[in-house]
């Protein structure tokens, strides 16, 4: 666990100019939450696409990320601009429980890993 906590800062702090997502959190994550059928999000090296449904996507760059180890958990948050320049974060907590589950930050909803990139 120290020695995956260690690489992950390592990571952070050799990559100053570019931010590059764990490998931990790339792929498609999904909710069982009705609510959000349809929908996903895809961390890819660089960025975070969200599947907003009707097979529509909108993909950003992330321009940092900052990870903090809280209770044997890490938490992320991704700062990016939409299409029109307007900053956003993202913040979620990582648990690594089954495979791996986050949790949005202000949100009820787990999110896990899908067991295929196929987000059709």
């Amino acid at each position: 666990m120290l020695r995956a906590f260690l690489l992950v800062v390592l990571l952070f702090v050799g990559c100053k100019g570019e931010a590059v997502v764990p490998q931990r959190l790339t792929g498609v994550w999904v909710t069982s939450d009705p609510r959000y059928a349809n929908r996903y999000m895809r961390f890819g090296g660089h960025t975070l696409t969200y599947g907003i449904g009707d097979g529509k996507e909108m993909s950003h760059d992330i321009e940092k990320i900052d990870a903090e180890q809280v209770n044997g958990e890490t938490v992320y948050t991704f700062y990016y601009s939409d299409p029109e320049g307007e900053k956003w974060t993202l913040t979620l907590t990582y648990r690594p429980d089954g495979g791996g589950m986050i949790q949005i930050k202000n949100s009820k909803e787990i999110w896990e890993k899908a067991k295929t990139d196929d987000t059709g």
